[in-house]
């Protein structure tokens, strides 16, 4: 169904009008008591002749040098294009693209209403909310049957809700009861007797020929009949919160706001009934929410670190090579002025060691540096975990990461990682590692694979024993990137940019043996650098065939990479260390190369 214009339109609008014959003072004194920049002129039968504006009114004093008393409305009168009421919103929307208001008219071009630039902004903001509006309620009942198969800590219990979806999955009772009756009326009017049936026979020819198990649909995928079906099954467990509300009431309630909702979803238009019931049910049902205790941290900070904080400790030498930091976590990243003002959340998810993470909206704001829109506080569907439409959720789930509570009130949310997510990390780094032991001429032993998007290496040359190894990091990296790094995070942190920097005034050498150009991430404001290698179009959610590729991909790195920065990285090691009081290095700028 098109959209037409007569929805943009007050049912009892009665547009302020001008005449041609009125001065150019009338019409702007009628301009400012209405608030308005524009007027339509018409003649004496109400025909549209044109429209004032006070740009036209100014034009015409300027290039008259005359007064407003003495100017006609005709000499600053401009061209105007008119829409019928029942014309579609694409047409207005054309005509709009010139101007800042259109004259509406009937057949005769005699005047109905006036449609401006902010009539339209504000019906398409209406329609926004609807759909706001229907998201809320859609989340609110999903938090509902969420909350009510958790296990003893609190954490979905996936097996349950699997259970409980399985119960709404259409059986095919229906269609074998109707099968059944179909063939015992066959038999009995091919027979003319009353056959006796036999259901062991009917249910073996049923299961053979016509039984089709329908596929179970996960969480996400469910409609919002499918979440009104689960909630009916809870309600007796809900209820109470509801103040012993009849089912029947909140039925009748949740029918009608399915039918609302599937209009939206059709793009038919909506009553101002039907609009009323939407904010009602949203309110209603959120005020009904389920509690959830999501704890505050007490330890937590969100400011950032810098290199020039870390104190001394004493140095562990193994061999030739100075031992690094043994508790690396390198998912530090500068997001780039191109990422979603999200980006920092993703960054700060993925650093996270715990698999649940409680936030306030205050702290998520110090972690992005910047405000939450007022949806965010408005609308629970802001924190839907959402892949397609929604960029704040989109960069949580690339990052690992569902929003697995929220309390709207209290404004605070619950970060769990995504178990699907951990399975396939766990699964691929120990894939990759039986690769990287076929290495020849190197010993490679990944370390700390535990469902993260990162492990680490300890990478040295078969047969080498007078050191440790130098580590290596292979993670999969924001915006669908793999990548191979030497991760520069040593247990005296201060010696961290130092390092960098020496192997940076050795690029052009390291990346003419590596044979690529690498990427060289100083992190300023980060303890830690960054030296990589990046695999485009690589992501954990990759098919077997493609993750396969990306593990191929990785052992044929590995000993280029290895061999272009292992000595130089020694040595630039050994040389920090041994002439501290000569490396005063100061902040540098970015150096990023990707």
């Amino acid at each position: 169904m098109p959209f037409i214009i007569q929805n943009l339109i007050p049912e009892a609008q009665n547009p302020i009008r001008i005449t041609e014959n009125e001065t150019g003072h009338l019409a702007l004194s009628m301009m400012i008591e209405h608030d308005f920049s524009q007027l339509p002129v018409v003649d004496e039968e109400n025909i549209v002749q044109g429209m004032i504006t006070s740009d036209s009114l100014l034009k015409a004093l300027s290039y008259f040098q005359d007064s407003l008393g003495s100017i006609k409305v005709s000499h600053a009168m401009a061209k105007t294009k008119v829409c019928r009421i029942d014309d579609e919103l694409s047409e207005l929307l054309q005509a709009l693209g010139d101007t800042s208001a259109i004259p509406i008219v009937d057949k005769q071009n005699k005047l109905k209403a006036i449609v401006t630039s902010y009539d339209t902004a504000e019906y398409f903001r209406r329609r926004a909310e609807d759909i706001m509006l229907a998201g809320d309620i859609e989340t609110t009942l999903k938090d509902f049957i969420e909350d009510r198969h958790r296990n003893d800590i609190g954490e979905l219990d996936a097996a349950a809700l699997s259970i409980a979806i399985q119960s709404i999955t259409a059986s095919g009772s229906d269609l074998k009861s109707k099968f059944k009756s179909a063939l015992l009326s066959y038999v009995g009017q091919t027979t003319h007797s009353t056959p006796t049936p036999d259901d062991v026979v009917i249910n073996s020819v049923y299961e053979k020929y016509l039984h089709q198990q329908a596929p179970l649909k996960t969480f996400d995928k469910l409609t919002l009949s499918d979440f009104i079906q689960m909630f009916r099954n809870i309600w007796d467990e809900v209820s109470l919160s509801f103040k012993d509300l009849p089912w029947e009431a909140i039925s009748q309630l949740l029918e009608g706001v399915r039918e609302t909702r599937n209009a939206i979803a059709h793009f038919r238009e909506i009553t101002p009934q039907q609009r009323e019931q939407l904010k009602f049910c949203a309110e209603f049902l959120d005020r009904h929410r389920p509690t959830v205790d999501i704890p505050l941290k007490t330890t937590q900070t969100f400011s950032i670190v810098t290199e020039t904080t870390q104190t001394a400790t004493n140095l562990e030498i193994v061999g030739n090579v100075v031992a690094q930091n043994s508790e690396i976590n390198p998912t530090e990243e500068e997001p780039d002025h191109s990422d979603s003002r999200y980006a920092p959340l993703a960054v700060w998810l993925q650093s996270q060691t715990e698999d649940r993470v409680p936030s306030t909206f205050e702290e998520i704001e110090t972690i992005i540096e910047d405000n939450l829109p007022p949806s965010a506080r408005a609308h629970r569907t802001w924190w839907a975990n959402d892949n397609v439409s929604h960029p704040q959720s989109i960069q949580w789930l690339e990052a690992g990461w569902r929003v697995s509570s929220v309390n709207m009130s209290s404004e605070r949310v619950i970060f769990s990682r995504v178990e699907e997510l951990s399975m396939k990390y766990i699964c691929f780094f120990g894939e990759l590692q039986d690769k990287l032991r076929h290495i020849d001429g190197l010993s490679v032993q990944l370390v700390g694979n535990q469902g993260r998007n990162w492990v680490c290496s300890t990478v040295k040359l078969e047969g080498e024993t007078d050191n440790e190894g130098m580590r290596i990091v292979f993670s999969f990296a924001r915006r669908s990137r793999f990548r191979i790094e030497l991760y520069i995070s040593e247990r005296e942190s201060q010696h961290n940019k130092p390092i960098f920097d020496l192997l940076h005034e050795q690029k052009n050498e390291i990346e003419s043996q590596f044979g690529a150009s690498l990427s060289w991430e100083r992190l300023n404001g980060k303890m830690t650098s960054r030296i990589a290698f990046y695999r485009g179009n690589s992501s954990i959610k990759d098919s077997e065939e493609e993750l396969i590729q990306v593990q191929n991909w990785a052992t044929h790195i590995l000993p280029k990479f290895y061999d272009a920065l292992s000595e130089k990285f020694i040595e630039a090691q050994q040389q920090i260390i041994a002439e501290p009081e000569t490396n005063s290095y100061g902040e540098q700028p970015a150096v990023v190369g990707y």
